[in-house]
């Protein structure tokens, strides 16, 4: 098997030379000669693209930059001078080639139109692997055939090709789908051969990246009047609105000769247009047509989508409250704000309708033609979310992207919902990002998945946070007026206020534990209300067996002797019967459930009350977590209220934080009115 190495290149026609780097330097040949090119002179020898591309890059900047250079600086000799200095200078290698293998093979199959623009079209907005793009293009579609059309599209310049890790100095590697940096574990790889070859650690869950392996991107269509095509994409490329490290691309580097007798640099689409004319190469056909995998796969493009009778009903249904209109007003202002980049912040009480909120947005930016990604680090909020949107925007304008979903969902719509994994593989795509929950786990924490959701906005691209408990990092760069909260859930009532208890909820025994008296009563004193159903939320997965089975040895005793043993239950996120035990609980076959923080969010559930025992334990209940936890009580019309008990030995600052937060809450939502008329009495009545 041929290793995977890239040799760089000099090819020379009637008056222009051509630099670039391939994998099958013979294929290049073979596509260059019937193009008008009547000399193909490798420069270096191969070196895995990591490598190649750096020293490709260093080129790029020392010649591409001048205004004009003479025909001996593009001299082989020279070429190859150079990029031997560049290699030592960059400690990558001293060894070159003479001129190489110039035969040409006649087995070459070259890739037909309408298989490139299947493959540009699933390219564009995306940044993906040889490996991606066989995998979503189907089982028909061999790897020498994708690699082929790639090379061509990258010639041509309607693909960009990065190497997925380069050398940045030294052991210093930077990965280009994740933004890692460091200092990767070498290790022999069969594909290039080499003994110290490294992989990126913390994107692997989307597939492992070697230093020697590409990642493709589609940049769209380029303005019609563009006629240095590769300094618009250089452009593109180098953009850093993020404060990242600059990406390393390549795409050809075309020098033709002017009237003065120097050359000058001009993109690779030049090229090819200049041979379409004369016959010597097939003409580019639009995007749009002939493409098979458009019709197969991707379905429209979102460009004017059909969304007025479908939305319309839908917010007949949701009938927005006031505060909700009035956060959605905002949110459309700020969409139709022209300056880049801004950012914007919902912060909504638990249970305040937040995602209806934003509905209005989506749809102004999708009939605009403009396209969206709902994402969130929670799979299952993506199963729930995914739906509600094809409801009100049209099943065929949306898709859901998550661990598991498969290949098949790759399709080009205008509106992806997908975890924040996922939007690794998106690249300057989205007019608008909308991040739910982005205080949830593991998104705070996460380097690679902030990076993910800012690269796949395009450069003028907005970006709204969605969420109960924003984090400090949402606030930063974002303008005042963009901070809209909704302090009220839509029944009108306000948020229950968490009680303190100061005592040790339980004592350690030979036996076990032993839980607090007063712990026991008001456990009773809540299961006494009409279909009342309590969390008792524990700071570890071992307290959660231990305070149930104590519990069922409580049931049948004062005080709970209204309560029997089989109506409690305990859960964990490694329990196996989570999911069943969670629906049981839903539909009212057992009162109690002792669970950690994985009921936290996400959950609705009738006549809840809660409770939190060793609420103090601020490793485990920060601020936002309390906040989410109470957040669980009263969110149904039905039964607004309920109760919520923070209880601990001490009373920790979190504890102090969350319920400030609530109440804060309710003082603005009492404040701008939007608390029914006559909440006070009707709470007595529940």
């Amino acid at each position: 098997m041929p290793k995977l190495l890239f040799q760089i290149y000099l090819a020379k026609g009637a008056g222009k030379s051509l630099l670039y780097l391939s994998s099958v330097p013979s294929f290049d040949r073979a596509f260059l000669l019937g193009r008008g090119y009547l000399s193909f002179d490798p420069v270096a020898l191969p070196l895995p693209l990591g490598a190649a591309s750096r020293v490709f890059h260093e080129f790029h900047k020392k010649l591409n930059r001048r205004k004009g250079i003479s025909g001996d600086l593009l001299s082989v000799g020279n070429i190859r001078d150079r990029c031997r200095l560049l290699l030592c200078r960059l400690g990558l290698s001293d060894v070159y080639a003479s001129a190489g293998d110039q035969s040409v093979s006649d087995d070459f199959l070259f890739p037909e139109s309408g298989e490139m623009q299947e493959i540009e079209m699933l390219l564009k907005g995306r940044l993906l692997s040889v490996q991606e793009v066989l995998r979503f293009c189907g089982s028909a579609c061999g790897e020498d055939l994708v690699t082929r059309a790639l090379q061509i599209l990258c010639l041509e310049e309607r693909v960009v090709l990065l190497p997925a890790l380069y050398p940045v100095q030294g052991s210093l590697v930077h990965c280009q789908r994740c933004g890692w940096e460091g200092i990767a574990e070498p290790h022999f790889c069969a594909r290039c051969g080499g003994a110290s070859c490294c992989s990126c650690p913390e994107c692997g869950l989307l597939g492992n990246l070697s230093f020697c392996d590409q990642l493709y991107t589609a940049a769209g269509p380029l303005p019609a009047a563009a006629g240095i095509a590769h300094g618009w994409l250089r452009r593109l490329l180098e953009g850093d609105s993020m404060g990242r490290r600059q990406e390393i691309s390549c795409s050809p580097l075309l020098w033709i000769a002017a009237e003065d007798g120097l050359y000058r640099a001009c993109g690779g689409e030049a090229a090819v247009a200049e041979n379409s004319r004369s016959g010597k190469g097939e003409p580019r056909q639009p995007d749009q047509a002939g493409c098979r995998l458009s019709d197969r796969r991707m379905g429209a493009s979102g460009s004017g989508c059909s969304l007025g009778a479908r939305y319309e009903s839908l917010l007949g249904e949701i009938r927005l409250t006031p505060s909700q209109e009035k956060a959605a007003a905002i949110l459309l202002k700020f969409g139709r704000e022209e300056k880049q980049g801004e950012k914007c912040l919902v912060w909504a009480a638990c249970g305040a309708g937040k995602t209806e909120v934003s509905f209005p947005l989506i749809a102004e930016t999708l009939r605009s033609g403009g396209q969206v990604l709902f994402t969130t680090p929670r799979r299952d909020v993506v199963l729930e979310i995914a739906p509600r949107m094809g409801k009100a925007f049209g099943e065929d304008n949306v898709c859901a992207l998550y661990g598991g979903s498969g290949s098949r969902q790759m399709r080009e719509v205008p509106l992806v919902v997908a975890t924040t994994h996922q939007a690794l593989r998106f690249y300057r795509k989205f007019d608008l990002v909308i991040l739910d929950e982005g205080d949830a786990y593991p998104y705070p924490g996460s380097r690679m998945l902030h990076f993910a959701v800012q690269r796949a906005r395009s450069s003028m691209g907005k970006l709204v946070y969605l969420t109960a408990t924003p984090a400090s990092w949402m606030f930063t760069g974002t303008r005042r007026e963009w901070v809209i909260t909704i302090p009220v859930r839509p029944h009108g009532f306000p948020l229950p206020l968490p009680k303190f208890l100061k005592v040790n909820p339980f004592k350690t025994s030979g036996k076990g534990i032993i839980i607090a008296e007063r712990v026991l009563e008001i456990t009773a004193e809540l299961l006494k209300k009409p279909g009342a159903r309590l969390f008792i939320f524990v700071p570890s997965v071992s307290l959660t067996s231990q305070v149930g089975e104590r519990l069922r040895r409580a049931a049948g005793k004062p005080p709970l002797d209204g309560l029997h043993s089989e109506g409690i239950e305990w859960i964990h996120a490694g329990d196996r019967e989570r999911i069943r035990k969670r629906e049981r609980f839903f539909a009212g076959e057992f009162p109690v459930l002792v669970t950690t923080t994985i009921m936290e969010r996400g959950v609705t559930a009738p006549r809840v009350q809660v409770l939190v025992l060793e609420a103090g334990q601020e490793g485990v209940f920060d601020a936002p977590t309390l906040v989410q936890i109470a957040g669980r009580c009263g969110r149904s019309p039905a039964y607004p209220t309920g109760e919520v008990w923070f209880i601990s030995r001490g009373i920790s600052r979190s504890m102090r934080e969350a319920r400030a937060q609530i109440a804060g809450l309710n003082r603005e939502a009492a404040r701008k009115g939007y608390l029914r008329e006559g909440w006070e009495k009707e709470l007595n009545s529940y």
